[in-house]
């Protein structure tokens, strides 16, 4: 994984992205115990274009002009299955301009911070996504008070206080 994120680190000083940080189920590894995941979630702020459409082929050509090549409909990495998601919605934009920079072998990774990687979560209710909400709230530190704060700005306090009352039942 150290060479994706050389590679992103890369594409961020060449100006191609603004911003990135990790998220979905590799993000939460950061957080609490291992998970399956078959991808690495790449959240990114993109440059301002006069495109009315988003556009990755920037981001693709980089890699691709680096040898690495699509396996379906993910970038391979030196084994890793690489996936792009613009930041598009509030929440994601203030996730990935929130991340935590962290150590990860000689280079450092930006990730998203637990409790905005919960509120994302909460927000998609998928089964495995609530599944590491119950994880990253078990394992993780968080900032209790922060957490509420963002659950309120983006409307997820009815989620929230759902997903108590379901984990609590037998």
């Amino acid at each position: 994984m150290e060479k994706v994120l050389q590679l992103l680190n890369e594409m961020e000083s060449e100006g191609l992205i603004r911003r990135y940080a990790i998220g979905g189920g590799m993000a939460v590894m950061f957080y609490a115990e291992p998970v399956l995941t078959q991808d690495i979630d790449i959240f990114v702020l993109l440059p301002p274009t006069e495109e009315p459409i988003i556009i990755l082929t920037p981001l693709y050509d980089f890699f691709q002009q680096r040898g690495y090549q699509f396996r379906g409909l993910h970038l391979e990495v030196e084994g890793w299955l690489v996936q792009f998601l613009p930041a598009t919605n509030d929440l994601e934009i203030e996730a990935v301009q929130e991340a935590v920079e962290v150590p990860y072998g000689s280079t450092s990774a930006r990730v998203m911070r637990a409790e905005h990687l919960i509120a994302i979560k909460l927000q998609i209710g998928r089964a495995r996504d609530l599944f590491h909400v119950q994880m990253l709230w078990q394992q993780a530190k968080i900032d209790h008070a922060y957490l509420q704060s963002v659950l309120e700005r983006y409307g997820l306090k009815e989620k929230w206080q759902a997903f108590f009352s379901e984990a609590s039942q037998p």
